[in-house]
């Protein structure tokens, strides 16, 4: 049979679903996430057509691809009768661009611009038909000069084919940073306010009549560590999913995507069981929801200085590796670690073990603050206050 405490979680869950704004931010969240995995793809990803208005003066400078080309870019070339056709057709947004032959040579025509890649593909053909052409005139064969034009290019041999890319690691790892940082800091906040306005409207005193204060805490801290924990869940695999189906070479080329993922949702569930027992603490300390800030400042800063530094080093490295052994550091770099592969499993498990030890000392020190100050009314009390008031 469950305990009060489970009540109490039961209660702080159904005051948290029925927030609208819980509810708003938690589908914010899915959207921006989603996004954010799938736009990169959308937008870079695949192949591309481009639509090119020629002439039969200008249709042999661009007609023969060259070795090099990217194959996934096909040209289209499209014959017009004239040039003033090949520009109507430019001006309608009929056609990407047009290649004209002008009393001083060959040009490249478009309306405001001309992507880069269609430009580089178009320029090559050009020039290697212009020099088959100079070639000819000095008596060398045609085929002659195809072949030569058409040796391939030199091949790119990479020392370290498996290696991760440093700005991708980058990038997920700020992902890792923000949501442990902003999901830990929203729920984190949303339990000292819970306590506070609870002492504030003397609901308490008649609350601690009939459950008893560990209980209180115990479920305070679950009720909202399953939410926290449920809305981590979905954001995370909200965007494996996008990334599989917007970007699934980026996944084939880091395989340790999934892993780090699962990894930071442990990481996670560790990390907000070490905090949220001081955001408890920190609302038990505080008389008024203005007073709030001033007790939650210590608590906030064990949060946003991990989150700081856990981004700001990017770099494999010595200050890597001990930042992600550090217990308020540790669930936003080890992930980042996972995903530039080759780390044994010791590491995290050392790592989780670190923070659990932690947790234990964090939990044993809040609950005394706690206890000691949830029914101090008047005026915020101060550590050492709450440290030494008797129970």
């Amino acid at each position: 049979m469950r305990g009060q405490w489970w009540i109490v979680a039961q209660r702080e869950m159904t005051e948290r679903l029925r927030d609208k704004g819980f509810i708003i931010s938690t589908v914010l969240l899915f959207v921006i996430v989603a996004v954010a995995a799938v736009l990169p793809g959308l937008i870079s990803g695949g192949s591309d057509d481009y639509d090119v208005a020629v002439t039969a003066q200008s249709r042999p400078y661009v007609e023969t691809a060259q070795s090099g080309e990217d194959t996934g870019d096909r040209v289209v070339l499209r014959d017009e009768p004239d040039a003033a056709a090949a520009e109507r057709a430019v001006r309608d947004g009929d056609v990407d661009a047009a290649v004209l032959v002008t009393g001083t040579g060959v040009a490249i025509v478009g309306d405001r611009a001309v992507s880069d890649t269609l430009s580089g593909v178009l320029a090559t053909r050009v020039v290697a038909a212009q020099r088959v052409a100079a070639f000819e005139e000095l008596g060398v064969g045609a085929d002659d000069v195809r072949a030569v034009l058409s040796l391939p290019p030199p091949t790119t041999v990479l020392l370290a084919p498996d290696a991760v890319d440093p700005f991708t690691v980058y990038l997920l790892g700020l992902v890792f940073a923000v949501l442990f940082f902003q999901i830990v800091l929203i729920f984190g906040y949303a339990i000292a306010q819970s306590v506070v306005q609870e002492k504030q409207t003397r609901v308490i005193e008649l609350l601690v009549t009939t459950v008893p204060v560990r209980q209180l805490l115990i479920g305070k801290i679950l009720g909202n560590g399953i939410l926290a924990f449920g809305q981590i869940l979905v954001l995370v695999v909200a965007g494996i999913l996008a990334l599989r189906f917007a970007q699934p070479e980026l996944l084939e080329s880091i395989p340790a995507i999934p892993t780090a993922a699962a990894w930071f949702l442990v990481f996670f569930l560790f990390g907000f069981a070490m905090l949220s027992c001081l955001w408890a603490a920190a609302g038990a300390m505080a008389s008024r929801l203005e007073d709030l800030q001033s007790t939650a400042t210590p608590v906030q800063m064990f949060v946003m200085l991990p989150f700081f530094a856990s981004f700001a080093v990017n770099e494999p490295g010595t200050l890597q590796t001990v930042l992600s052994y550090v217990p308020l550091s540790s669930p936003m770099v080890m992930p980042k670690r996972v995903v530039q592969g080759d780390l044994p499993v010791w590491e995290p498990l050392l790592s989780l073990g670190v923070i659990a030890v932690t947790a234990v000392l964090f939990v044993t020190v809040a609950r005394r603050l706690y206890e000691n100050s949830l029914l101090q009314t008047g005026r915020s009390l101060g550590l050492k206050s709450a440290w030494r008031k008797a129970a």
